[in-house]
């Protein structure tokens, strides 16, 4: 049996990285309410403000659901809160290969 698995690729900047890190670890019980599998958080080398998120669900649909869930009742406390430096941006991308070596 093939397992289907999505992955929601968010990148958004950020004003202050160790504040958003906090507030983002808070979440963890909405992202296992959303049935979010795994997630990874990285900086860009240069750019720390720059925030990359990807979030594994069962199937795209979850992903989507998420986004919706995140767009709504997160991203714009974020905004008015300030650490939010910009509109994040969010994709849903389907598993083709996941290898490690």
């Amino acid at each position: 049996m093939v397992c289907m698995r999505a992955t929601l690729h968010i990148e958004h900047p950020v004003r202050d990285f160790d504040a958003w890190k906090r507030v983002f670890d808070g979440f963890q019980e909405f992202r296992a309410e959303h049935e979010v599998r795994s997630f990874r958080v990285g900086r860009r080398v240069g750019a720390e403000s720059d925030v990359t998120i990807d979030l594994v669900f069962d199937d795209a649909d979850a992903a989507a659901t998420f986004r919706r869930a995140l767009e709504e009742r997160v991203w714009n406390r974020q905004q008015a809160t300030g650490l939010l430096g910009g509109t994040p941006t969010a994709s849903i991308l389907d598993l083709v290969d996941d290898t490690t070596l």
